[in-house]
């Protein structure tokens, strides 16, 4: 009842909110109050930060790991250690070899080494492969001698070790294994056993990168032009650039080779003056010093910092002015001459400078007794012992050695082992001016031995250093260097050899030094073009020698005494192709070989 009583109400209402306002109703009127200007505060409009372009740094390029610097450093230390361009001679060698050897390295080809053999304890590693076996290497302090044919391999090794750290390497100089061969050292057959592996020093990496890379582009040739294909191109190609390294007073002494393009930086401030060298690193360069060794540590030098077209010239100046070609400066070098030297001898020579061994036995009584000189090799000494009192010096060394010997008067007797040798020696020294030089003839050492006369086992003891003497710079350089240069053999050719030669080589030129009255009574070689030329007048009738210098000639006389001092002397004046008849006529007709009668 009561719901229905409040819908009731409500629904009225309802109707009567519509009646009103279908009737129109006004509404209210309300007046709106006058509008006033209010100011709306300003807003600061918000700052808007420009967008900043975010600057990246390029990272710096990191700087190489190891600098043309750190090389000059490396070569710097080796330069300023050297000593006496780290070079050691056949004889320091072998005086090494018997106190406390150093290590030997061999750079030559197998090839050398199995024609030829090797030193004794070497170990071979070639040249061109060096780089890969350096674990077969002691360690940086322990002494190294490097060696080669001629002294050129041996010193690209030895500079190129220098530079990695190794502290004590020479190369061996004054011909190499050719000079310690010739020396009579001994010298062992065929290969040395295979190197072991040391592992014993360890060169900086980034330095062994450099100086690998360097050895492994060694060119053919080994870099060496000789003399006359220098002088060739310097009038084919005169832009080409020479560098002479060597010191100040020596361009004083010697002049330079004659050239637009061309400069002077000795080897002790090669790098130190690295700016001079061309920018060009293809230029071609070629580098010449005095003997040809520095300028070969030079040409490696500038090999490791990646030149690539740099030669050394062999033999340096001193083969440049040999060869007879022109410098600039310099004095006037001294010639030395043979002829007055040789002439003198010959004029001089009594019983042609010989003695026998009884005679010297006599001779080694009296006091003083004569200096006694044995020019053969060491290996002889040791195994056959030596006549007492003898200073011993190979023949090739001896133009090396004149330190040690007595003063121009004092009486020599040299001997080798069958008297072929002892003359060679007795006449260089006549000709520098000893005055009394006999050579020990009758079988020399085997004649001395064999006639009962006493002898010293073993080596000879050290000699002294005398300087007693003084020789003409000259002649002791031309006859010292004949002397270096005697081939192996010694000149020797036997009288079988020559019945063969002239058969097979009729052109071959014969000489005889006999006089005419021996040859009259004895008779002669059969051969057309002979030349008699009296050994007492080998000097004064020289015009008559051949003029080709390679000529292949062969000299005799009755016994092979007098051809040897012939064939001495024109070794002296560059003939290259002499040879001495051992035996003479008299082992010739012994043989049972034809003489013809002699026609005036």
């Amino acid at each position: 009842m009561k719901t229905r009583l409040y819908l009731l109400i409500t629904l009225l209402l309802s109707l009567s909110l519509l009646l009103m306002a279908c009737n129109g109703a006004a509404d209210p009127v309300v007046e709106e109050p006058p509008a006033v200007e209010v100011e709306e505060p300003a807003v600061p409009e918000p700052e808007v930060e420009e967008p900043v372009e975010e600057v990246v740094e390029p990272e710096p390029e990191p700087e190489p790991a190891f600098t043309e610097e750190d090389l000059d450093a490396a070569v710097n230390a080796m330069l300023g250690r050297m000593t006496a361009y780290n070079t050691i001679r056949p004889d320091a060698l072998n005086e090494a070899l018997a106190e406390d050897p150093p290590f030997i390295l061999d750079v030559r080809r197998p090839a050398e080494l199995e024609e030829l053999g090797h030193i004794p304890g070497a170990v071979h590693v070639p040249l061109n492969d060096l780089h890969e076996n350096l674990d077969k290497l002691p360690s940086f302090d322990t002494p190294i001698v490097t060696y080669c044919a001629v002294g050129w391999r041996c010193t690209i090794a030895m500079t190129a070790m220098e530079t990695l750290g190794w502290q004590n390497v020479r190369a061996l100089v004054g011909g190499s294994f050719g000079g310690w061969a010739n020396a009579g050292y001994e010298i062992v057959d065929g290969f040395p056993p295979e190197a072991e592996v040391l592992n014993a020093a360890s060169p900086d990496p980034e330095l062994l990168a450099e100086v690998q890379q360097m050895m492994a582009n060694i060119p053919q040739g080994f870099g060496v032009i000789t003399t006359d294909d220098l002088f060739a191109k310097l009038v084919d190609t005169p832009d080409v650039l020479l560098i002479d390294v060597r010191r100040a007073e020596e361009l004083e002494d010697n002049g330079i080779i004659e050239s637009d393009n061309q400069m002077q930086i000795a080897i002790e401030d090669f790098v130190a003056m690295r700016d001079m060298w061309p920018q060009d690193k293809d230029a071609e360069i070629i580098i010449y010093c005095g003997t040809g060794h520095r300028s070969t540590i030079a040409m490696t030098i500038m090999w490791m910092y990646g030149y690539t077209d740099v030669r050394s010239m062999k033999g340096g100046i001193a083969e440049w002015r040999a060869d007879g070609y022109p410098v600039l400066g310099g004095a006037e070098p001294e010639e030395a001459d043979l002829d007055a030297a040789f002439a003198n001898f010959i004029d001089n020579m009594v019983a042609y400078n010989t003695i026998r061994p009884a005679a010297l036995n006599e001779l080694l009584i009296e006091d003083p007794p004569p200096f006694i000189l044995d020019v053969r090799r060491p290996a002889e000494l040791e195994e056959l012992g030596h006549i007492e009192g003898a200073v011993h010096i190979p023949l090739p060394e001896i133009g090396d050695n004149l330190d040690l010997l007595p003063s121009f008067d004092t009486p020599i007797v040299t001997y080798c082992a069958v008297g072929w040798r002892c003359t060679i020696a007795m006449t260089a020294l006549s000709a520098m001016g000893w005055t009394d030089v006999k050579a020990l003839v009758g079988g020399s050492f085997g004649g001395w031995v064999n006639e009962g006369y006493p002898v010293v086992d073993g080596p000879a003891a050290e000699a002294m250093v005398l300087n007693a003497a003084s020789p003409d710079p000259a002649l002791a350089e031309a006859l010292g260097d004949m002397l270096r240069n005697v081939p192996q053999g010694f000149g020797v050719i036997t009288t079988d050899d020559l019945a063969l030669e002239l058969i097979d080589k009729p052109e071959m030129q014969l000489i005889d030094v006999r006089t005419v009255g021996e040859v009259e009574e004895n008779g002669r070689i059969e051969s057309d073009g002979q030349l008699l030329i009296p050994i007492e007048a080998f000097i004064e009738r020289m015009d008559e020698w051949p003029a080709d210098k390679d000529m292949e000639i062969v000299i005799y006389c009755g016994t092979g005494h007098r051809s040897t001092i012939a064939m001495t002397i024109m070794w002296s004046y560059g003939y290259t192709n002499v040879r001495s008849m051992k035996g003479g006529l008299a082992e010739w007709s012994a043989d049972g070989y034809p003489v013809v009668e002699f026609a005036q």
